[in-house]
């Protein structure tokens, strides 16, 4: 019960932190993607299945306050979740070297995967996944997930 209690504050926590504080934190700019961070976390705590609920979940409460194309973040989400839940077993979650990689990646597979949905469905020829203005996105994300995986790491035990 705890956990579920542990779960569900985060997830507001979360969808609060990505929806109403990106004009407060932000850098340079650019707003770190809180989401993705907290789905490679329960992936590589909780394994495969609960991170690609939590993605699911996420990527639909995203959707539903976008504007853009219905779905695309639910689908890159669940497949972020999925992922990052197969490493739980290869990859020891506490290393900050492992929560590099691993966002890193995610967000590199996140920014692409949104991108080529979009350019398959809506034929939407954006190539700004190529420009810095991305790759700062993605390297602020990367460089503020060790200290969100710190952060619920202590909460976690403190519960």
């Amino acid at each position: 019960m705890k956990n579920l209690i542990y779960y569900i504050i985060f997830y507001i926590v979360f969808c609060l932190l990505q929806f109403s504080f990106s004009k407060y934190i932000n850098f340079f700019g650019k707003f770190p993607n809180f989401i993705l961070i907290f789905i490679v976390y329960i992936g590589l705590s909780k394994g495969s299945m609960f991170a690609q609920l939590m993605g699911f979940l996420f990527g639909l409460t995203w959707d539903v306050f976008s504007t853009d194309f219905f779905g695309i973040r639910t689908i890159m989400f669940t497949i972020i979740g999925y992922f990052s839940g197969k490493l739980n077993k290869n990859f020891d979650g506490d290393k900050i070297l492992t929560q590099y990689v691993v966002v890193f990646l995610a967000s590199v597979v996140y920014k692409l995967g949104t991108n080529l949905i979009c350019y398959v469905i809506l034929s939407n020829k954006d190539y700004n996944f190529l420009i810095l203005d991305s790759s700062l996105k993605i390297f602020i994300t990367v460089l503020i997930a060790p200290v969100i995986f710190y952060i619920l790491n202590y909460v976690k035990k403190e519960i």
